[in-house]
């Protein structure tokens, strides 16, 4: 009981120092723009007003910053007490807060400097506009990215399979050993398969098959049996494959076949070249 007592106060904790520098940085901004805005500074000759605002906008350019900062080091210290943490999701926070956080702090000291933010947020608009058409398959795959951090469909170390229209109808299989912004990385006998992030989450994804054996998915008419096929298979193989009906079609169904690594796929051509020469 203490120790779950414990843990309560360390989050709380955790929580309550967040919401102090977060409350910090916005007070402080109210604080800054009123200091601007006093008719006690508007009063002065204009060099020393100058010279104040300035002084205020550096201000709060570096406090700003060291809040921002804090507020990271606060979502750091809190995330380490998790040991389960995904270090990949804990760098997305990291990144979208500090990006977040610094911007706030920018167009606050803009403000303050008396600068025009909304030309120049209008400016950036048709810029980003120009460059998204530009860098469409790379922001597809970046935010692909950001997706799989977030929901994580499968694990580095695990067997996966991917299966989607973008590849043709080929099935790509293997070990996660690396997902990053852009691409997620696959290893299997020795070769590496580097996919797009943009195509493995519209993909049909297969996880927790055995490491190191070949899966495919094979459209069987039914005038084959099942049972027929899956006998076949295990005659070709020892008994080593293993299968498992995977979806129903108006003139087919669709076999998952797992064989191990040290066999060729080619004994599944064979098992149904001989369905059709019977047939």
């Amino acid at each position: 009981m203490s120790s779950l007592t414990e843990e309560f106060r360390r989050r709380s904790g955790g929580w309550r120092r967040f919401t102090l520098y977060l409350m910090l940085l916005v007070g402080l901004a109210v604080v800054a723009y009123l200091g601007r805005e006093s008719e006690r500074l508007q009063s002065l000759p204009s060099l020393d007003r100058q010279i104040i605002e300035w002084g205020i906008a550096l201000a709060w350019f570096l406090v700003g910053a060291l809040l921002v900062n804090q507020l990271r080091r606060t979502v750091n210290a809190m995330a380490s007490r998790h040991p389960s943490a995904d270090i990949r999701v804990l760098s997305v926070v990291n990144r979208a807060l500090s990006a977040v956080g610094y911007a706030f702090v920018l167009v606050i000291g803009l403000n303050l400097l008396q600068v025009k933010v909304g030309s120049i947020l209008v400016g950036g608009a048709v810029t980003g506009v120009i460059v998204g058409v530009g860098a469409q398959s790379t922001l597809a795959n970046l935010i692909a990215g950001l997706v799989l951090f977030a929901v994580r469909p499968f694990q580095l170390g695990e067997y996966v399979s991917f299966r989607t229209y973008l590849f043709g109808g080929v099935e790509y299989s293997g070990t996660v050993v690396d997902v990053n912004w852009y691409h997620t990385i696959l290893e299997e006998g020795g070769v590496r398969r580097v996919l797009p992030n943009a195509s493995v989450v519209s993909s049909a994804i297969t996880v927790g098959a055995r490491e190191g054996n070949k899966l495919c998915t094979v459209p069987l008419p039914y005038a084959i049996s099942f049972r027929d096929f899956e006998a076949k298979m295990s005659e070709m193989t020892g008994g080593r494959a293993v299968l498992a009906i995977k979806e129903f079609s108006a003139d087919t169904y669709t076999v998952q076949v797992e064989i191990p690594a040290d066999l060729d796929l080619e004994v599944v051509r064979e098992a149904i070249a001989v369905f059709r020469a019977q047939g």
